[in-house]
């Protein structure tokens, strides 16, 4: 085609698309339904220019009405999208019909600033003076996508931190079983000496248990509260974390340094008891033979404080760094098989009392776990 004719083919389009425009928006009942719609509005001629669109669609896109009038709808889709859905236009005019569009696929809109966002659209048509028009009814779906994706968060944290959980009672309630079965069945044939060494290991199991119900009891209530913050006293707060670890510093020959003082900070002592713990209890249980732990704060400039754990274990090489703290990534199993209440919950409480965490390492040289919380 000549640039002529296709002038004036593209003239005679929108004459047509103005006609249809104008017959639209002289009937004040179909304008007046489109225009109390809940969801964006398209309407579109059957080569795919717009018509005219709703209010609420100019608002969901950034786009003025008569600025996309006799575009193509192109303007509304990701650049790869274009040709396919040409061909989709042309399939749905051969035979119209009410139906959703894109079942069980993920639909994507574009708006004026080029950002993206998911949507939900049902497809209509109606019959007109000058021609058939497609009526597409779109639902800007974010904040739904958003609670679908945390709540698909919540649930691998919830199986990852179930399957964790039965692993970790497990062990001290056998070690507790066992001993105490052995107790009863040796009776007075077992030295007071291996008496006091077997309650000694029952006493330890059962605290043990009790610091996981402890961590279950955390897990079960930071998502569904926020709490205030207030000053913590964090000596205070860290001394009852190393009570809990009192038998496994001993049996292990746990060399612990703590570097006063211990700044304060504000949090939720409760929660900030949790996360010591789980840091301390990787440093146990990753750290050297015997473990050599270091524990400490730091005042930064920013009006934060670093709180830190550093153990003398094998580290963790530089390209797993990154994940140690997400959920359910399978390249963790190569740190280790599991962090008691989870690195990966961890970072949601600290995030949810305005902090941060981070993880420094070099393999062969320990790692260091730290939070950020703020000082003031």
């Amino acid at each position: 085609m000549n640039e002529p004719d296709k002038i004036k083919s593209e003239f005679a389009i929108q004459k047509s698309i103005a006609s249809s425009a104008s017959l639209l928006q002289g009937d004040v009942t179909v304008i007046t339904l489109l225009e109390s719609l809940a969801e964006g509005v398209v309407v579109i001629n059957e080569i795919g220019r717009i018509v005219l669109i709703n209010t609420r669609f100019s608002l969901l896109t950034g786009y003025e009405k008569q600025e996309v009038m006799g575009e193509s709808l192109n303007v509304f889709l990701p650049d790869g999208l274009h040709q396919k859905h040409k061909n989709h236009i042309s399939k749905y005019f051969e035979q119209p019909k009410i139906r959703p569009m894109g079942v069980d696929m993920d639909l994507i809109a574009k708006r004026k600033d080029n950002t993206l966002f998911p949507v939900e659209i049902s497809l209509s048509f109606l019959n007109t003076e000058t021609g058939m028009l497609g009526i597409a009814f779109i639902t800007d779906i974010s904040s739904r996508k958003k609670a679908e994706d945390e709540l698909k968060t919540r649930n691998q944290e919830l199986d990852t931190y179930a399957r964790n959980i039965a692993h970790d009672l497990n062990s001290p309630l056998m070690g507790l079983i066992g001993f105490s079965e052995l107790l009863l069945d040796s009776g007075e044939e077992v030295s007071s000496e291996l008496q006091q060494k077997y309650l000694k290991i029952i006493a330890e199991s059962g605290r043990n248990m009790s610091n996981i119900i402890k961590e279950l009891l955390v897990f079960a209530t930071m998502k569904k509260k926020d709490v205030p913050l207030t000053r913590v006293t964090m000596k205070e707060t860290l001394d009852q974390v190393l009570t809990r670890f009192r038998f496994q510093f001993e049996s292990n020959s746990a060399q612990i340094t703590i570097t006063e003082p211990m700044s304060d900070c504000l949090g939720y002592a409760t929660w900030i008891e949790e996360i010591w713990f789980n840091y301390i209890s990787n440093a146990m249980k990753y750290g050297g033979i015997p473990p050599v732990i270091e524990i400490g704060s730091e005042d930064q400039e920013s009006g934060f404080v670093k709180y830190y754990v550093k153990d003398n274990g094998p580290g963790i090489p530089a390209g797993l760094k990154a994940i140690a703290f997400q959920t359910n990534n399978p390249a963790k199993d190569k740190i280790s098989q599991g962090f008691g209440l989870g690195l990966s919950i961890v970072k949601s409480i600290v995030e949810k009392l305005g902090g941060d965490v981070e993880v420094e390492s070099e393999e062969g040289n320990g790692c260091t776990f730290s939070f950020y919380l703020k000082k003031e």
